[in-house]
């Protein structure tokens, strides 16, 4: 019995303005949907989109949080503020940010060690780039970024979500079938059984992210162990992601049917 409830997360990168990102969500104010729905906005946006989205049912995440806690950092953001803010999730460890700014899995796992300790839920991005892809390590790669990036960590009765985003699939249109994604949401739950032990590895959700779009969406969802999708450009067309967030909520009434 799978009791995870789907969830989609929207990634808006460094894409705006107040405008074009109101009106990818405004048809969303006043709807329900069965699968949880969260937009990641650029900072400078996040209590606009709260104002803006106070009637909906969509919650608000970071796309990034600082690894300190306060003092002389020019430009973090804190996990207590963004708490303060009104954030439920927070990106760490994005593919982006570890290419581009270096984040590594030590200071994920501070990032996430920080999240858990705001009561913010940490949604930490593993995955392997092409060249790993092709010499075959994929595996050895999710394991370490999973070890180092939890480790010490204390899960037990926590809220965590883990997106596998193949580098090699992140704004290419090359995702990965929903097989090959499966696969590995497989394989990445069975390590989380061997750090956590069965019941939690259960309770934490797993994400699919890589060229995530309508048309692949349904058939990444109805995956045993992809309990939702970390979309990024499609995120920005108002009808494609609502279409995306339509398949999920889908998945979620067959699912509460099938646990019936």
């Amino acid at each position: 019995m799978n009791n995870r409830r789907p969830i989609i997360i929207a990634n808006w990168k460094l894409n705006g303005g107040i405008d074009l990102l109101c009106s990818s969500v405004v048809s969303f104010i006043r709807k329900h949907y069965e699968a949880e729905i969260v937009v990641c906005p650029p900072y400078i946006y996040i209590r606009d989109m709260l104002n803006f989205l106070q009637h909906s049912e969509i919650r608000i995440g970071s796309q990034n949080v600082s690894k300190f806690e306060s003092g002389a950092f020019t430009g973090e953001t804190s996990a207590q503020m963004l708490k303060e803010a009104g954030c439920k999730y927070c990106l760490i460890g994005h593919s982006e940010r570890r290419s581009m700014f270096r984040e590594n899995n030590a200071s994920c796992q501070i990032k996430v060690q920080r999240a858990l300790d705001t009561c913010l839920t940490p949604v930490l991005c593993i995955g392997e780039n092409n060249e790993e892809r092709e010499n075959q390590i994929t595996r050895d790669v999710l394991t370490r970024q999973l070890t180092e990036g939890l480790e010490g960590l204390d899960l037990k009765d926590k809220e965590i979500c883990i997106a596998y985003e193949p580098i090699w699939a992140i704004g290419t249109g090359k995702a990965a079938s929903p097989e090959i994604a499966q696969e590995v949401h497989h394989f990445i739950r069975h390590e989380l059984v061997a750090l956590y032990g069965e019941d939690t590895a259960n309770k934490i959700r797993l994400l699919y992210g890589g060229s995530v779009n309508k048309t692949n969406a349904a058939d990444l969802l109805v995956q045993p162990d992809i309990d939702g999708l970390l979309v990024g450009g499609a995120s920005l067309d108002p009808e494609h992601f609502e279409a995306i967030c339509q398949q999920a909520t889908i998945q979620a009434a067959l699912q509460e049917k099938s646990n019936l």
